[in-house]
C-alpha cells in the first residue's frame, strides 16, 4: 500500500548474469569478475524489465522506470501534502503515486504526470486499460496542482475540483468528501 514501493527480488544464476553483462557490454567477453563485483557493476547499469513465458517467448518488455524514486516521492509529497483527492485526509505515508497518464499508455514518471491518492480514491481514478467506463479522473492544471474531474453522472459539466488544501487560507477539512453532500460543497476551479 502506500509510503513504501514494494519489493521484488530477481534472482539469476552467476553465469547467466554474467552472459548478460557480457552481451550488453557491460564487460568483455569471458572477464573473470566475483559474483560481488558482477552485481555491484550491473546496480549502476539501467534495469528493463522484461517478461518470459518459455524459451524464446517474450510475453512483454517494460521502460527503464514506472516506479516513483525516492527524491521525487519527496516532491510529489510536497506539492500534494496527502490524497489529492477533494475532501480526502489521507496523510501521505498512505498514499500511493498515481500516474495520471497511465505508464502503460506511455505515461512518463515525472512530476507532471503524478498525484498523490490514496488506494481507495487511486482505484476511483485508475482508468480502465480496456474499454471506457465514466468515472472519476485526475489532472494536472496549468499552475502544477492536481485536480480531480467528476464523472458526468455526478456533473455532466465535469467541472474540475481540487482539494482544499491547495486554496490559501483554507482547513484541508473544509471540503466534504465526494458522496458526503451536495456538489457545490467542494471548491470548484475552472
Amino acid at each position: 500500500m502506500g509510503g513504501d514501493r514494494p519489493r521484488i527480488v530477481v534472482t539469476l544464476d552467476y553465469a547467466t548474469l554474467l552472459a548478460d553483462a557480457s552481451a550488453a557490454g557491460l564487460i568483455g567477453d569471458g572477464e573473470p569478475l566475483s559474483a560481488g563485483d558482477l552485481r555491484r557493476l550491473c546496480c549502476d547499469a539501467d534495469l528493463l524489465p522484461a517478461v518470459l513465458g518459455g524459451p524464446g517467448t517474450v510475453l512483454d518488455v517494460g521502460r527503464d522506470s514506472r516506479l516513483v524514486p525516492a527524491d521525487l516521492r519527496a516532491a510529489l509529497v510536497l506539492r500534494d501534502g496527502g490524497c489529492a483527492f477533494p475532501g480526502c485526509g489521507a496523510r501521505p505515508s498512505e498514499c500511493e503515486a498515481h500516474h495520471v497518464i497511465p505508464w502503460w499508455q506511455g505515461g512518463i514518471t515525472a512530476l507532471p504526470n503524478l498525484a498523490l491518492l490514496c488506494h481507495h480514491h487511486h482505484g476511483l481514478v485508475e482508468p480502465a486499460r480496456y474499454g471506457v467506463r465514466d468515472q472519476w479522473e485526475i489532472r494536472i492544471a496549468t499552475d502544477g496542482l492536481p485536480e480531480a474531474i467528476p464523472p458526468r453522472r455526478c456533473d455532466p459539466d465535469r467541472r474540475p475540483l481540487r482539494h482544499a488544501r491547495h486554496h490559501t487560507g483554507q482547513d484541508p477539512g473544509d471540503a466534504s468528501p465526494p458522496g458526503a453532500g451536495p456538489m457545490d460543497e467542494l471548491e470548484q476551479t475552472g
